[in-house]
Formats: structure tokens, sequence, C-alpha cells
């Protein structure tokens, strides 16, 4: 009896150990296949980078390779890898390559409904372009009715095969197949909106002219982007975001939080997907005090109104820059940019607004009296010459040295962030403006008509220098002023059009010209941020800008205001991309 008990006893522990060893083993299964599972997705989303960043098609063909080859059980992930790398085989001209890819896609895959559809309609597309006939019918949108006469009427005497002025030879590109060349077709668009072009002194079209060839190219580029191969826009073959995933990343873009109670909610129950709700939503979170974290995050880093603290200010020039001032001045701008998205203005409030936040020390700064304590009170201006941050001493602070001015750095301030437009890189070696004690003497006007020797030079500070020159009045910490050098400041201007202006009013009447290009650029810019975009500010691929054109259409019926155009923001196609490429 005692044996028979001890045999169960070493039986009962053997099946144990063994269960065990079952257990470690298919454990150790599920965690590879989790981890390959990472990795793959991992090798895809780099694949993503190398293609659509760095430009690097083929390092992405391997990434693609090896994210499709090591998926294992995750087939959907599969397929789409090996229509991206079929995709960057077809930019190659790979066509063989391509084929085989796309093939084996559809042999492989079938049960992957999009991919396969679109496996077999680029199979048959290539097949079809072996044809000579047939060429033509693949060529995508046609621009040419309007771009050609625009060109040769405004454009062609600077950019062609000659001149290749900017490194543009307008010849060379195909307006009858915008499709092949996106990236210069946004740019030759984005300089268009900004009416940037033709330089100043060259005959003009009217604004009619102007916006007929944009809404072309817009039209044209819409089309190239969804009309030609979906491997060329990850979106054509993107897995869209739950509800509840969704709600997560419009908390973290707007509070930098987790979702509230109100907002789980109306995830749970596909409230979300209604307009109405997503737009009321959005005007809630606005309203909350944690979309301080867009100010914080996104408004005061790219607008420059966190800066005055950093600058190296010199006491012995502005000896009134002590360090109330200078956290006064970055507290008005910041509390300024809170009112208008708490308060939900229209985004053009930026530039027009015309009250501001003081307390005593800082209205003292600008010469205003009735203000009192050092608490921060709601004061409109009482000079039309301050509006919006361009009245602002934070962020005139931000654009001057320790001891001046710099009509370059304000100028392209007002270029960059306003009109979404950068100013080419200067040459190598260009000197300093000289600091002797016999220049400073001289007005900043002189001293940067001076400093502008080289031709090349001049052309690109004729388009930004103009705009930095109108704030003249505005000194280094933003006091005003009516004297520089022991002369009358001249603050007069013209725009690249040909309009004059004289002095900051009349710089932001003339300015509103180019709202579309400031409001795409608004959008542009909180897109890049909803989209955790890392590096420059507003960072896009050409594929993205059709999205960005849909927010600011979208926003038009209601006064182009934050709540609108952050609602188009957080309804595009790619912020709603379960994967977000890099």
């Amino acid at each position: 009896m005692a044996s028979d008990t001890n045999s169960y006893r070493t039986i009962r522990s053997e099946v144990i150990v063994m269960a065990k060893v079952i257990a470690g083993i298919m454990l150790s299964v599920t965690l590879s296949i989790v981890l390959a599972a990472q990795n793959a997705q991992a090798l895809y989303q780099r694949g993503l980078v190398e293609e659509h960043s760095n430009g690097n098609l083929n390092e992405a063909i391997k990434l693609y390779s090896q994210a499709a080859k090591t998926a294992g059980k995750d087939r959907a992930l599969a397929a789409k890898a090996l229509v991206r790398l079929a995709g960057c085989e077809e930019k190659l001209g790979h066509q063989t390559e391509a084929a085989e890819a796309y093939a084996e896609v559809v042999r492989v895959y079938p049960e992957q409904r999009a991919e396969a559809a679109i496996g077999q309609d680029r199979l048959n597309q290539i097949r079809r372009s072996a044809s000579p006939s047939a060429r033509s019918l693949n060529d995508g949108p046609d621009a040419s009715v309007v771009t050609g006469p625009f060109f040769e009427s405004y454009c062609n005497q600077c950019h062609n095969s000659v001149n290749k002025s900017g490194g543009l030879d307008l010849g060379s590109l195909k307006a009858r197949s915008i499709s092949e060349n996106t990236s210069i077709w946004e740019n030759v668009l984005r300089r268009l909106r900004a009416r940037r072009d033709p330089p100043i002194n060259l005959p003009r079209p009217d604004d009619k002219a102007y916006r007929s060839v944009i809404s072309k190219l817009e039209q044209a580029l819409d089309i190239a982007y969804s009309a030609g191969s979906p491997a060329n826009n990850p979106m054509a073959l993107a897995e869209r975001v739950t509800d509840l995933e969704w709600a997560t990343r419009i908390a973290a873009f707007i509070w930098g939080t987790a979702p509230d109670a109100s907002l789980l909610e109306d995830a749970r129950n596909g409230g979300l997907r209604n307009p109405a709700v997503l737009n009321r939503q959005v005007i809630r979170m606005l309203r909350d005090p944690k979309s301080v974290s867009l100010v914080s995050s996104l408004l005061g880093p790219w607008l420059s109104i966190d800066q005055p603290n950093k600058n190296l200010i010199d006491p012995a020039a502005v000896p009134q820059a002590d360090p109330e001032l200078l956290q006064s001045m970055q507290t008005e701008a910041r509390l300024f940019l809170e009112s208008q998205l708490q308060e939900d203005h229209p985004v053009l409030e930026l530039w027009t607004a015309n009250y501001t936040y003081l307390n005593d020390r800082l209205a003292r700064h600008y010469g205003i009296s009735g203000v009192s304590g050092k608490a921060f009170q709601r004061v409109e201006w009482r000079d039309k010459n301050r509006a919006g941050l361009l009245g602002m001493a934070a962020p005139l602070a931000a654009r001057s040295f320790a001891s001046r001015t710099s009509p370059t750095m304000r100028g392209i301030y007002v270029m960059t962030r306003f009109l979404g437009i950068d100013p080419p890189a200067p040459p190598a070696n260009v000197p300093a403006l000289p600091g002797t004690p016999a220049a400073r003497e001289r007005s900043m006007r002189d001293r940067v008509i001076a400093h502008k020797v080289n031709a090349s030079c001049a052309n690109c500070h004729g388009g930004f220098d103009p705009l930095g020159l109108a704030l003249e009045n505005f000194d280094t910490l933003g006091q005003w002023r009516a004297t520089d050098g022991g002369v009358p400041i001249d603050a007069s201007g013209t725009f690249v059009d040909g309009t004059r202006f004289n002095g900051p009013a009349e710089l932001r009447a003339g300015l509103l010209q180019y709202r579309d290009a400031y409001y795409t650029n608004v959008a542009q810019q909180l897109l890049a941020y909803a989209l955790n975009r890392k590096g420059r500010t507003g960072r896009l691929y050409d594929y993205e800008m059709p999205s960005v054109r849909a927010i600011v259409r979208s926003a038009a019926a209601k006064d182009y205001r934050w709540s609108s155009i952050i609602s188009g923001v957080v309804t595009s196609a790619p912020f709603q991309m379960k994967h977000l490429v890099p």
C-alpha cells in the first residue's frame, strides 16, 4: 500500500514538472510571437520613416521586406508591408519587382481585401502602362491649362533652364502629370498662396488670376494623392483607431493628459462620430484650464513668447530689463494666447486683437496709466499701433539682439510664423552688422541698407526686411520710440506686390490680403503637433497637405475659430491613423 502511494506521488510530481515545462514552453512561444509581432511593427514604422521622411527607398524596401517576413500571424501587417515595398519599387522605376510584390499580396493574402484589391489594381495598371498607347492615360491630373499661360506671363523669365532662379526650372515640370513632382508643386503652391512671386518691380497677376491658378493646383494635387497609386500614400492602407483610442489621442493633443469621463462617454456611445458632438467637445476642452498645454507646448515656442528670458540682454543698453519686467512680458503673451483658445476667437486675432493683459510693471513699460497692482488684468489697447502679438514686448524682444533691434529677424518672424514661408539659407561668411560706436549712431534702416551690398542678398532681404522695418518704432523691449540714432524713424516699406505701408498698423492691414496663407500655416502647425512630429515645426509630408486644405475649407464657415480648425485636425485622416507615421 505504501509502495502504491509512493508511486502515485512520483507520477504526480512528474506530471506537475511536465506541466510546468509545457507551460514554460507555451509561454516562451507566446512571448516569442508577441516580440516578433512588435519587432515587425517596429520595422514597418522604420520603413515609413525611411520612405517618407528620409527618402531612402532602398532602405525602406529592406525594412518592409523584413517586416513582412517577421509579421508571423499578423497577416494584415505583412500584406501592408508588401504593398508599401511594391510602391517603393514603383517609385524607383522597378516595374518587374513591383509587379512581383503586388502579385504575392494577391496570391498569399486574399483575405486582406483592401491590400489584395490594391495589389490587383496596381498589377493591372503596370500591365496596361507597358503599352505605349496606354501611358498617356496614367499621367495623372492635368493643371497645364491654367499654369501654362500663368507661368509664361509671370514666371518663366526667371525659372527657366538657363536662369533656374531658386533652383527651379518650370519648363521641366510637367503640369500635365502633376503627380510626378508633388513636393515641388506643393512649394510652388505655398509661395503663390503667400503672393511671394513674382518678385517686386516685375509684372504681377491680379488677385483673380492668383486664385484661379491656386485653386487649380490644389484640385490637381488633391487628385494626385487620392487617384494615384495607394502605395504612395500610407493613409490609403491605414487602419483607423478605435473610438476610445481616438478620445485618448484628442485629450493628449488638447490637454496633454488622459481623457475625462465626458469625452470617454461620447467615445463609448459613438457620439464623437457626430460632428456636432465632436465640435461641442472640442469647445468644452478648449475652455478647460488644461488647454494651457497647447500654449506651453505649441503656441508659446512656435510664436516665440518664451524667449525674452533666454536672450542675453545688455544691461548697459537696456537697463530697464530687470527680471520682473522680462517675466511680465512673457506672462502677458501667455495669458493672451490662453484667452484666444479658451474664448474660441478667430485665429486671425493673433494679428488683430485690440486687447492684452497687463500688470502695473508692464503698463508703465508701455506708458499706459490706470493699471495698478501685480495681478494681471485685461486691458484694451489705446493705440492703434499695438494689436495682437506684433504689439507685445515678448515676441518683439525675442526677435532682437542684446542691445539693438533686428529688422531682419522680425521680418523673417512675420514671414515664417504668419505666412508659412521659410527664407532661403543665407550665403556663407556673411558678416554681422558692425557694432562700433560710429555705426550705432546711424539709424537701423541705414545700417541694414548699407549691409546689403551683395545683389543676391538684397534680393532676398527685400522680401522680409521691409516687414521688420515697419516695426522699428518698437525698441529692443517693445517700447515705442520716435527716433533711432538721433533721426526720426522711417517705418515705411513695400510688400512684394508693390503695396506700400508705413508703420505697424498699416503693416497689419496689408498682411490681411495674405490671410489664406496664414490659415493654411496655422492648420499645418496644429496638425503636425497633433501627430507628434519632431524636429522642424509644422513638418508634414506632401500626401498630408490635402488634409490641411480640407481643414481650412471646413473652418471657413465658422470664421476660422480655433475650435473649427482643431475639430478639423482631430477628424483628419492622418490624425485617425492607428499607427502614426513619425
